[in-house]
């Protein structure tokens, strides 16, 4: 098909025919010819900017929807999209006048970033033809798909309730790390994630993927859980010490009331069942401790002392009943936290919780790597020294099941990929 150009020299191409009457003819229509020439090219231009338009609009909305599925709150995601149309269509020389309406449409559990661009140009004879000039519109609409699992989550909500020193890592590839307050890496601490976002600011050493802030709250989601007492262990003394070298002893579920003492080459296999224990569980020198479908609770002013040299941990928790899909946990008390070290811990199937303190990751090596899945959920994450944890997301390979509100079973994340919708 011929261009403009060619067009018109064909049609002026008249205008020097020899003939009287052609010329005649062409002098009289040559305004309208010439009107519809510049018409059809101001119509072409109208074309492509409204395809370019609706190119930005698309942008903008998928946009949009990746900064939804970072769990943010709406307004602030409706800000950030306008500003940065706002700065694109600035930076449009010559186009058309243009104004954007973006807006959070809430349907069927999803939240939809919806983008509206009203364009205005300038048509022939002072805007006469069509008149008040060229009008169009472009919507586009674009949704977050492909649900991030929650993988690590930080309830406390002022403070670092992330934190890593030195050369410490938090491995979590195939999953999402969350702060409901700050994120600090210090040194050349390291996280990696397939999202990592904080509610407040995630500052220092390497974070990969960019963090996002901002983002909305992921509330506790076993806030609501429930621990017997233990206070019936009140004022019963003694402790439970198991020594023999290369020995293998058994540990009925129940409640435990004494402190029990693990070390030289034994091994205290825990019987499937939950564990609630009153006082300590200590590994020294080359103990292990065992357990498959178990749930290990820890009382106030408890606390699992893993600190044998070449000690070794290896757990998966529970299959079913009221604590399924918990391996560890803990709900403060005079010693709220629980401190692991890295080169013990081979294998931490299952959730580890603690409501009111700090899950702290220390010496060296690589905790949990051996784990089907692993999910942390604390009042704040501590990484020291040189220590590494493993936070692996292969559910299906596991007959331990993830509770709903973490892993691939959370609604706060969003989700990784982001698709245009009618």
């Amino acid at each position: 098909m011929p261009g403009f150009k060619e067009i018109w020299r064909r049609v002026t191409g008249f205008a020097r025919h020899e003939g009287g009457q052609v010329a005649l003819i062409f002098a009289l229509g040559l305004p309208a010819l010439a009107t519809l020439v510049a018409g059809a090219i101001d119509l072409n231009r109208v074309v492509a900017d409204h395809s370019r338009m609706q190119d930005m609009a698309d942008a903008a909305a998928l946009a949009g929807a990746a900064e939804l599925a970072f769990a943010v709150q709406q307004d602030v995601a409706v800000q950030r999209i306008a500003s940065q149309l706002e700065t694109n269509i600035s930076e449009w020389a010559n186009g058309p006048s243009i104004t954007e309406v973006t807006r959070v449409i809430e349907k069927d559990g999803q939240r939809i970033m919806e983008v509206r661009l009203d364009g205005v140009s300038p048509s022939f004879f002072m805007n006469l033809l069509p008149p008040g000039g060229w009008k169009y519109s472009v919507v586009s609409r674009a949704v977050s798909v492909s649900q991030t699992p929650l993988c690590v989550l930080g309830t406390g909500k002022s403070g670092k309730m992330i934190n890593l020193v030195n050369n410490s890592n938090l491995m979590a590839p195939d999953c999402g790390v969350h702060s409901n307050a700050d994120i600090e890496v210090l040194g050349k601490g390291r996280i990696e994630g397939r999202r990592i976002q904080a509610v407040l600011s995630a500052t220092g050493g390497i974070m990969t993927p960019s963090p996002g802030v901002d983002a909305a709250e992921i509330d506790d989601p076993f806030k609501n859980m429930k621990f017997p007492s233990l206070d019936e262990c009140i004022g019963k003394t003694g402790s439970i010490t198991y020594e023999v070298n290369d020995s293998t002893s058994y540990l009925d579920p129940g409640i435990h009331c004494l402190p029990i003492t693990v070390k030289n080459k034994a091994t205290l296999v825990l019987r499937p069942g939950d564990h609630f224990f009153r006082k300590c569980v200590t590994l020294q020198g080359n103990a292990r401790l065992e357990g498959e479908d178990v749930f290990l609770f820890f009382d106030r002013g408890s606390d699992p002392i893993f600190n044998g040299i070449r000690a070794k941990v290896n757990l998966s928790g529970r299959k079913r009943g009221d604590y399924a899909g918990m391996v560890m946990a803990t709900i403060g008390g005079n010693t709220p936290d629980i401190n692991l070290p890295g080169s013990v811990v081979e294998r931490l199937l299952g959730v580890v919780y603690v409501r009111d303190g700090f899950l702290n990751v220390k010496g060296s090596g690589v905790a949990a790597e051996d784990s089907a899945w692993t999910v942390i959920v604390a009042k704040g994450i501590r990484l020291l020294s040189v220590a590494t944890i493993q936070i692996n997301a292969d559910y299906e390979s596991s007959d331990v099941p993830v509770p709903n509100g973490v892993g691939p079973n959370a609604g706060g994340m969003g989700g990784d990929r982001t698709q245009l919708v009618n």
